[in-house]
């Protein structure tokens, strides 16, 4: 089995891992592969927010919204089985179905409650408050390619059990929340770079802030994160911003964007600095091995008229 399949099987046992679903055997082999694939580990970690989520979520539906749930499950049921098996259970149990049964049922109720979640709260907040409709809309789509078309439009190629393309324009919400989602979760960096140089244009979007903030703070890509900073660049009295800049200031391994942050605070003098972003420079002081970074922190705090030592 090729290494790409074996991830896909096991992420497709997640859920059933976080319902305790899984028999001892297979909760092992999925642990040991955990051990060694990373990627899997952070799909993993993206899921149990999800599964959080949604177990804190005060969502109160409708009558209409319940009736409708139940009603397109069970003609999907009949769709993929014959009426016998879930289909016949689903039509057993409509007639007195009750939400607060979802969670016990295992795996019918995982399917339920996906179905459930997509339908009542496609906004939620995950990964550090960054907010997008995510790829999970598209079937679990991949985002392959964006490029830009002579008249403006974007044409975005995705991977699915086929390949799908979508087109439209920037600004339209579908399109920016594939891009958002490409720039965080893309598997190729040029991608992610190609969909952040993109992203920059419509920083002006809380949401494109969130999602270039994510990049710089985040992405293992050092061009990526430059691009992303690039972008934040003229909205460094943004809060959120400031936060990020702070994480990179503390986190990054790159000298080049550790300095590029102090740069861009120089650039922004007369503007208030987060206490976290002022923390940061001072504890950078500390800690700092490149001597050009600590005296380019020290001159940042004189500037401020802030003390150069943590208390």
């Amino acid at each position: 089995m090729s290494e790409s399949l074996n991830c896909k099987n096991i992420r497709d046992q997640f859920a059933l891992l976080l319902y305790g679903e899984l028999d001892f055997d297979e909760e092992e082999r999925i642990e040991s592969h955990l051990d060694g694939c990373a990627q899997c580990r952070d799909a993993l970690e993206r899921q149990k927010a999800l599964h959080e989520a949604l177990d804190v979520a005060a969502v109160t539906p409708s009558p209409a919204l319940l009736n409708r749930c139940r009603e397109d499950l069970g003609e999907l049921l009949i769709r993929e089985k014959p009426r016998t098996g879930w289909a016949h259970w689903w039509n057993q149990m409509s007639s007195g179905w009750k939400i607060q049964f979802l969670r016990p049922m295992g795996a019918m109720a995982l399917l339920a409650v996906g179905f459930f979640a997509a339908k009542v709260t496609p906004g939620l907040n995950f990964a550090n408050g960054v907010a997008s409709m995510g790829l999970g809309n598209f079937g679990g789509a991949q985002v392959r390619n964006v490029a830009a078309q002579p008249d403006g439009t974007l044409r975005i190629v995705l991977d699915e059990t086929r390949q799908r393309i979508v087109s439209g324009n920037p600004e339209d919400q579908q399109i920016r929340s594939l891009l958002v989602a490409a720039a965080k979760e893309g598997s190729d960096p040029g991608l992610r770079a190609q969909t952040v140089t993109i992203l920059v244009g419509a920083a002006d979007a809380s949401e494109v802030r969130e999602a270039l903030a994510f990049a710089m703070a985040n992405d293992e890509n050092t061009n990526v994160r430059l691009k992303a900073m690039e972008g934040l660049e003229r909205y460094a009295s943004d809060p959120m911003v400031q936060n990020a800049l702070a994480h990179v200031l503390l986190n990054d391994p790159n000298t080049g964007m550790r300095t590029r942050v102090i740069d861009t605070l120089n650039g922004h003098q007369g503007q208030e600095l987060d206490r976290q972003l002022v923390g940061a420079l001072q504890e950078l002081m500390s800690r700092e091995d490149d001597r050009d970074v600590r005296e380019r922190a020290r001159q940042m705090l004189h500037s401020i008229k802030a003390s150069a030592e943590t208390y």
